[in-house]
């Protein structure tokens, strides 16, 4: 958790103000567990579980969950995504092509509206220049010729703070979930491996970490152009209410002994 708490406290977060947030995080599990276990959900098992005052549990049970609201994150992380992978958008070498901005079959329009019918391609265009994940070409004065390209080989927006506190929740998230599910003997167990080195020159770990971006960039337009099928085949049959999220991290520091 070292890492975390630090980023924490490089981000004015004091320990009261994290564990206050953390309390809704902790009834939240507390009412899955109850419910994962068949339990009866009441106020004092969710308190009696969480170790939070019932007092709190009430206040939060009477107030309700929220409806989640649509995040124009996940459509603009899933433009980019089929915009880098799918070859309808790729040219001979495989690489993102610039688009037309407005048009038919192959250009940005076609390529939003095809990802979700929810954000304007407009709105996800936007978004997308404001984080400098792309870059706009102005062509004539009426918008006719104006052109879309990708400025990143990954989605790693050049600004905007949330958007990149939102792929850090979600991707850190999910990877405690599948580490979580093995732990606990849920099968079948998911993938969650790494490999580790130690005693190595600082030129020798740059090396790996080019390795690593290599491989990535492999590994990524593989697995894309593949979910990308599997999600236009599976849209609307019965059963597919599963969601995926495929990674890969690499980290280099000292060694913590010396």
């Amino acid at each position: 958790m070292s890492p975390l708490v630090e980023l924490l406290l490089h981000e004015g977060v004091t320990y009261p103000r994290f564990a206050n947030a953390l309390k809704k995080t902790f009834l939240e599990a507390a009412q899955n567990v109850l419910e994962t276990d068949s339990a009866r959900v009441t106020d004092s098992r969710i308190s009696v579980l969480s170790g939070v005052h019932r007092k709190d549990v009430r206040e939060w049970r009477r107030a309700g969950r929220p409806r989640p609201q649509a995040k124009i994150a996940g459509a603009v992380m899933a433009v980019f995504t089929r915009w880098a992978s799918d070859p309808d958008y790729s040219d001979e070498n495989g690489r993102p092509r610039t688009l037309d901005r407005a048009g038919g079959p192959g250009s940005f329009e076609a390529l939003a509206a095809s990802v979700s019918n929810d954000v304007h391609p407009r709105t996800v265009l936007q978004e997308l220049t404001r984080l400098g994940v792309v870059r706009l070409t102005q062509g004539e004065s009426n918008g006719s010729g104006d052109k879309v390209s990708l400025c990143a080989e990954a989605f790693v927006p050049q600004k905007g703070a949330a958007e990149m506190l939102q792929l850090f929740a979600d991707n850190v998230g999910d990877h405690i979930a599948a580490a979580k599910h093995n732990l606990i003997g849920e099968r079948p167990p998911m993938l969650e491996q790494s490999v580790y080195a130690d005693s190595l020159t600082p030129e020798s770990a740059a090396a790996l970490s080019a390795l690593a971006r290599q491989i990535w960039s492999s590994a990524f337009r593989e697995f894309a152009r593949k979910a990308t099928a599997l999600d236009r085949q599976d849209k609307r049959k019965p059963g597919a209410d599963q969601r995926v999220r495929f990674g890969m991290y690499y980290y280099h520091g000292p060694n913590d002994e010396p």
